[in-house]
């Protein structure tokens, strides 16, 4: 069994994950979604304890932890408006080398999980990341070789309707091919 990493841990993966982000900066979505993916696709033993919710898998401890990175100064989260309401542009500060320092060990052992996040999924925007965790969850909810990929996609519309089904389908198929989804059934 694999032992849950320590907060602190996952305080360095958060700075880590913010200094490496592809277009210098990631937004809370992205923090959470990343976290998600690693913990789910990759194993890493986040220890969180992530729910379906509005804007796909979440879980408040997340924006806990970022806020006390942001409180110790490992990230800085700067606001910025948009169209319709604001978000924050989240990018390694002041205190990042010193956090990694402290978790060098762990950080270290997941390189590969932490570039992996961030090429596959760092570069979305918050949509196509609600939308690609909203799927791999219901995937991980439904018992391997289950479903099709339409019903997958299906069901996934019942929960984001605001999503069209070509769409969803489309995310779907992608995640699939990348060897993402378990729910599947083989075609046979």
């Amino acid at each position: 069994m694999t032992k849950r990493i320590s907060s602190w841990e996952r305080i360095a993966l958060i700075g880590a994950m913010s200094e490496r982000a592809p277009k210098g900066s990631l937004n809370r979505t992205a923090i959470m979604k990343c976290t998600y993916f690693l913990q789910t696709l990759r194993q890493v033993p986040l220890g969180y304890s992530f729910t379906l919710y509005s804007y796909g898998p979440y879980d408040k401890d997340v924006l806990d932890d970022l806020d006390y990175a942001e409180t110790l100064g490992v990230v800085d989260a700067e606001r910025v408006e948009y169209r319709g309401g604001y978000g924050y542009k989240i990018r390694a500060g002041a205190k990042v080398e010193k956090v990694k320092e402290c978790a060098s060990e762990f950080l270290s052992r997941r390189e590969a999980d932490i570039h992996w996040v961030l090429s596959e999924f760092g570069s979305l925007t918050s949509a196509d990341l609600e939308l690609a965790s909203t799927i791999i969850y219901a995937d991980r909810e439904a018992q391997q070789g289950s479903q099709g990929l339409e019903e997958l996609a299906r069901r996934v519309g019942e929960v984001k309707p605001h999503f069209n089904p070509i769409q969803i389908l489309t995310r779907a198929k992608s995640l699939q091919t990348k060897g993402l989804l378990q729910s599947i059934r083989s075609a046979n």
